[in-house]
């Protein structure tokens, strides 16, 4: 069979380069960015209760009425912070290499992960799935762009380990992802609950995961 060459897209007349960002644009990043710092910080230093908007503002040197332009409420801006740091968290845990484990043992590493940002503040993380359990269009966004990446990493895994032959072929690989989130969300509701202690929690998921995944 011939070679079929693909063409770059320099050469089929696409320029690569992502069009440059007006300033407009590169404005309201550099204030967003200001005010989930700020968020993040306050947050940190003086917890969620006793920080307040105005402060939030102040900290990252705008009004409080361009401050709800990005955010109508304290809540939004704890879900802003959850969002930028989870996404660290979901695309290192991604990106770590394999070294020879399993699929499930891949698909537990990335949730042990997640559980290890929900421990540096628990209670933070408990007012942040109430705020997440019903969220707003607002809100919902943020929320998609998360799952997004969560979903196909773990969909990733999945046909990995469907190639290796550690799952089972007939699954559909992005329906298995997301049911096994759902198994790992509703544990981590549990455990946030205080219902498990966190070893039992990613010891059952394991389980689950497990049943539901492997040949």
């Amino acid at each position: 069979m011939a070679e079929t060459k693909t063409k770059s897209p320099m050469a089929s007349g696409l320029d690569p380069t992502p069009p440059r960002m007006g300033r407009r644009e590169r404005n309201k990043l550099e204030k967003r960015a200001r005010i989930v710092a700020a968020a993040r910080r306050l947050f940190a230093e003086q917890g969620f209760a006793e920080t307040t908007t105005v402060q939030i503002a102040e900290a990252a040197d705008i009004g409080t009425g361009t401050l709800f332009l990005y955010a109508r409420s304290k809540e939004d801006l704890l879900i802003l912070v959850f969002k930028d740091e989870m996404l660290e968290v979901a695309i290192e845990s991604f990106t770590e290499p394999p070294e020879e484990r399993s699929a499930i043992e891949r698909i537990m590493s990335v949730f042990a992960h997640m559980v290890d940002y929900h421990e540096r503040d628990l209670e933070l993380s408990r007012i942040l799935l109430r705020e997440l359990l019903i969220p707003y269009d607002a809100r919902q966004s943020e929320v998609n762009e998360l799952v997004s990446v969560i979903f196909g990493g773990l969909e990733q895994i999945i046909r990995s380990g469907q190639a290796k032959g550690e799952i089972r072929e007939q699954l559909e690989p992005a329906t298995t992802a997301r049911s096994c989130f759902a198994l790992y969300y509703f544990g981590l509701l549990r455990w946030l609950s205080n219902s498990v202690s966190r070893e039992d929690f990613l010891k059952f998921t394991a389980e689950q995961v497990r049943a539901l995944c492997s040949v």
